[in-house]
């Protein structure tokens, strides 16, 4: 087994708009908290695996794949690569090509010459629920699935590298905020960084479809996100600490496709409950334009998806690139498996089979019932692959 990890600065090197907000149009020039690509590259039987994290809102499909041509081609070996964004919705935004090839470039310029150690490496998994940050955000609905995870690995027993996962929108400060940042997950690393600097640790974000600051943020200051980001470091910090036995790390990899068939809204046809308040009233017209849009170009729809399956040990870490409903973490097995969305590409919110409501959110969902349903399926059969 060979090990090596990375951490790069990929702050833009020039004035370029946000991503997260439909109100972010003007380039912004200023990086208030820095940001990061964090990657662990791993190497048994002649195959390399890539995780990427970037402190970004999505990753494209098309960075993971010229990432992935570039590195098999220089390496000679089948390398696998995953990128995963953090979510933070005041990154530099990926669609604009410039930015996109300059992350591309950081990480294949680090990479390539990369020198991977020699190590005897064991692993371990802890997750349990954590609220304190993360609920739902839609008012009259609930869930149970939010959770703090940490996989880790050892060298004799000495921990160094964790991928450090929890399901909430980054989303502690407001739409205007005038400057890019890794919001609470960047802040919360940033403190584990300094607290354990021998250590390499990386931040994925779960299932948080439903799920942001909305009702546990007094205000949507600097102040409340890096609050924020100490709670989230002090309770990966109680994980990482919890005894847990050890598991030998033997690596692979699956994927499932899965054909994605449509069910479009008509927003004519729509009524908005009177129990709504102002502010679901008004993201609700979000959803309702991207509803018009959908139904006036369904040639633009995705038509189909994969979901990727990383094994590390006995644990499994199930890929998709939808902001999936919260729902969909009770496919996974406890103690055994995690979701993490926002990886391999980037699309629209899907609803749990349960969620029968309308929100800004569910109205972008146009997948069938059935697929919701395959999709629950996949995670299930995927965590035990």
């Amino acid at each position: 087994m060979k090990i090596q990890t990375v951490k790069l600065n990929i702050n833009p090197r020039e004035p370029i708009r946000a991503a997260g907000f439909a109100q972010q149009v003007q380039p912004l020039d200023t990086v208030r908290d820095p940001l990061y690509a964090r990657i662990l590259v791993l190497e048994q039987n002649g195959s390399r695996y890539v995780h990427i994290a970037l402190d970004s809102l999505q990753a494209p499909i098309t960075l993971v794949k010229d990432v992935r041509e570039r590195l098999e081609q220089a390496w000679g070996l089948p390398t696998v690569v995953i990128i995963s964004g953090t979510h933070t919705h005041f990154a530099p935004d990926m669609r604009v090509e410039s930015y996109r090839h300059q992350v591309r470039d950081q990480v294949c310029e680090a990479l390539i010459p990369l020198t991977l150690r020699e190590a005897e490496l064991t692993c371990s998994y802890v997750a349990e629920p954590f609220i304190r940050i993360g609920q739902s955000r839609i008012s009259h609905w609930t869930t149970d699935q939010i959770f703090a995870h940490a996989l880790c690995f050892y060298e004799n027993e000495k921990r160094i590298a964790s991928l450090l996962i929890y399901n909430c929108h980054p989303t502690s400060l407001n739409g205007d905020t005038p400057f890019f940042t890794s919001e609470y997950p960047g802040y919360a690393m940033r403190q584990l960084d300094a607290q354990y600097p021998d250590e390499f640790f990386s931040f994925l974000q779960s299932a948080a479809g439903d799920v942001s600051t909305r009702f546990t943020r007094k205000e949507q200051t600097p102040a409340q996100m890096e609050q924020f980001g100490f709670w989230m470091a002090e309770e990966f910090d109680r994980l990482l600490n919890k005894p847990v036995p050890l598991f030998p790390v033997e690596l692979g990899y699956s994927e499932r496709l899965v054909k994605l068939n449509h069910e479009l809204k008509d927003p004519s046809e729509l009524v908005i409950p009177e129990y709504y308040s102002e502010r679901e009233r008004i993201t609700l017209q979000y959803g309702i334009e991207r509803s018009r849009e959908n139904l006036a170009h369904p040639e633009k729809l995705r038509h189909e998806t994969t979901f990727t399956a990383w094994k590390i040990g006995p644990f499994r870490l199930i890929f998709s690139e939808f902001e999936l409903f919260s729902e969909y973490n009770t496919a996974t097995i406890p103690g055994r498996s995690a979701l993490i969305c926002y990886s391999q590409g980037y699309s629209h919110y899907v609803a749990g089979p349960s969620f029968d409501g309308m929100t800004y959110e569910s109205l972008q969902d146009t997948l069938s019932a059935d697929n919701r349903l395959e999709f629950l399926n996949v995670i299930q059969e995927l965590s035990q692959a």
